[in-house]
């Protein structure tokens, strides 16, 4: 009786924890498809969005937020490869990564000032 105990309260552990993203797809007119995740603990709030060229390859700009909402990465990919100015912003620092063909070319780091 206790190992069936056992198994119930892993089961019941395994199942409040197996929540599924929601994903909105949304087609626009130049044969992209623009994808928003969504945290999983909250649906209302965007976790990333972007696009889908029609190969199903990330392209164009992508952006990923904070559960507030606040913007941590800007990014670009051109038919699945890295390229151009990646921004990332953490709490008092900004970096700007550069990328070309999917390799770094150059790596700047900004101060933030905040007043």
């Amino acid at each position: 009786m206790k190992v069936v105990f056992n198994i119930v309260i892993v089961l019941c552990c395994l199942t409040s924890f197996a929540q599924e993203q929601k994903v909105i797809y949304e087609k626009t007119e130049n044969d992209l498809v623009k994808a928003t995740y969504y945290f999983d603990d909250n649906n209302s709030v965007i976790q990333k969005e972007g696009f889908f060229n029609n190969k199903g390859k990330l392209h164009g700009t992508w952006t990923n937020y904070n559960a507030e909402g606040n913007k941590t990465i800007i990014a670009t990919y051109n038919n699945g490869i890295k390229e151009g100015v990646w921004t990332f912003i953490k709490n008092d620092k900004i970096s700007l990564v550069t990328y070309k063909n999917n390799k770094i070319t150059n790596v700047e780091e900004k101060q933030l000032v905040i007043q």
